[in-house]
């Protein structure tokens, strides 16, 4: 006959998939006939962005387009320093081992490397390399045993732990379409030469039926201007960012996860107002929610009779119960010498944290490489050029919430970075946020379809002397002897029922 349960039911996922992978995307940008012909490159910089992602099985095809801001001295007497911006579309078919139709993914695009040439005057070869952060996780619905209802005799091995049960995964889009006045003292602008992005200031609200998230999106622009008295000129601005997503039964229990991720960006001059000078921002964020919540949950994790013979089906499953993030700071201070010379000034600098390598053994963090900062450097003649210095970075964690079944992703990213310049040279403050998470994995043994079978007991004697071999505990020793570990423990005068030794007697009397 079949025996029946009370069961515990949670929507987990199963241990994440996590890769970067790189790859080289090549591209030629043709100056158009409304710009001077380029004579020298002087900055190539490219962001980023996937607009859509589909999960094949072992693949993982994501679409979504470069942006590359140039800039390039030209042969023109009133400005000798250019810029030139461009976007390419490109689709790219990533190798993933593992990866499945039915899983969720989020995929987080860096440029790593910019490799640039100038063939002819009118044209420009690039190869960027950009390094695709994958992120995969399987959805598993599981049913934990957490008691029987039955008047058998059943031992039943339990165990106490802490789920993030999953109530919901939701993915939106935030489109916006923005104008931006440029303050008096930026009115000169003339051009754009290089935009920086960044989210910033994120927060969030939940009620009964949905969430709301908010921030800014910082716009670091380095731009050229019409005064001849300083024709390069840098500008920061925040474009606020508002979305609400639609999220049943959300209760005072109710815990989020929430990643933000530019998926485009555009900027431009409004050329249809003449009367101030203003620019135009569209951008799609990309608006990853998981709502979960913390549950306490008893089950049973093996079990038999000692006088029937329980058949039962079961899987044995890896999920995550829990994730951890554990956030720690790098800073660094250092004084670049002789980066500049004379009268020249450095007008804008940016952080590069790709050439640092994040490496996890057993449960310490190393955290190893170079932080490049790049340096845009003007002369009195208002030409541009481009320097590039490494600041060594290395330092480790240990940390006690790292196990053996932990999984364990590190993502650096530029909390804040200073520059004073005195004289020819440059010091420099930065700090760097190492964003340690964990992923606490368990084992489940997943239990169904128990049917009770009548005990065979011509192989079961009633007492034995059993030798304690490599892997045994009193509860596997008690199972296969029918027994319990009860009375293993009281016969055998057992102190610790956790501590036994290989090679150790036991004595089992049914």
């Amino acid at each position: 006959m079949s025996i029946t349960t009370e069961r515990k039911n949670l929507n987990l996922n199963k241990a994440c998939i996590r890769e970067n992978i790189n790859s080289w995307i090549e591209q030629d940008i043709i100056v158009p006939d409304t710009k001077p012909d380029a004579i020298k490159i002087v900055n190539v910089n490219v962001s980023a962005y996937i607009s859509d992602c589909e999960v094949m099985d072992d693949k993982v095809k994501v679409s979504g387009k470069l942006n590359y801001y140039v800039i390039y001295k030209c042969n023109e007497t009133d400005m000798g320093t250019r810029g030139l911006f461009t976007t390419f579309p490109y689709t790219q078919v990533l190798s993933v081992k593992g990866a499945r139709k039915n899983m969720n993914a989020c995929v987080m695009p860096m440029v790593r490397n910019v490799i640039y040439s100038l063939p002819n005057e009118r044209k420009i070869a690039t190869k960027t390399e950009v390094s695709f952060k994958v992120e995969l996780h399987s959805p598993a619905s599981v049913s934990l045993i957490s008691k029987f209802e039955t008047d058998e005799d059943i031992e039943c091995k339990m165990v106490y732990d802490k789920f993030n049960n999953i109530l919901k995964i939701k993915k939106s889009i935030i489109v916006s379409k923005e104008e931006i006045m440029l303050p008096k003292e930026n009115e000169d602008f003339f051009e754009i030469l290089k935009v920086n992005t960044a989210i910033k200031n994120t927060e969030y609200k939940g009620s009964y039926n949905k969430i709301m998230v908010k921030g800014d999106l910082e716009l670091k622009m380095l731009y050229l201007a019409v005064t001849k008295e300083e024709q390069v000129k840098n500008l920061t601005m925040t474009v606020p960012f508002t979305g609400m997503i639609e999220l049943d039964g959300i209760s005072d229990k109710s815990n989020f996860d929430i990643k933000y991720i530019l998926q485009d960006f555009n900027i431009r001059p409004n050329l249809e107002i003449t009367s101030t000078k203003t620019l135009i921002t569209e951008f799609q964020i990309e608006v990853n929610v998981k709502m979960y919540e913390k549950m306490e949950v008893e089950y049973v994790s093996d079990f038999y009779s000692q006088s029937r013979e329980l058949v039962y089906e079961n899987e044995i499953i890896n999920v995550v119960k829990g994730e951890n993030t554990i956030t720690k700071a790098i800073d660094l201070k250092d004084t670049v010498s002789n980066i500049v010379s004379g009268d020249n000034r450095v007008i804008e600098y940016s952080v590069d944290t790709n050439y640092i390598v994040p490496r996890v053994v057993g449960n310490t963090v190393h955290v190893e490489g170079n932080a490049k900062v790049s340096f845009i450097i003007v002369n009195e003649d208002s030409e541009v050029e481009n320097k590039v210095v490494d600041i060594l970075v290395n330092e480790e964690y240990t940390l006690e919430e790292i196990t053996a079944s932990s999984k364990v992703d590190v993502n650096l990213s530029i909390d804040r970075a200073n520059m004073m310049q005195n004289g020819s040279d440059v010091d420099l403050t930065i700090r760097i946020n190492v964003d340690i998470v964990i992923e606490d994995v368990v084992e489940l043994n997943i239990i169904d379809k128990i049917t009770d079978n009548k005990l065979n007991l011509v192989n079961l004697d009633s007492m034995n002397i059993y030798i304690i071999k490599p892997n045994d505990t009193l509860w596997t020793v008690a199972k296969k002897y029918k027994t319990s570990v009860d009375k293993i423990v009281k016969i055998n005068d057992i102190t610790n029922p956790e501590k036994i030794d290989v090679g150790q007697k036991i004595l089992i009397i049914r």
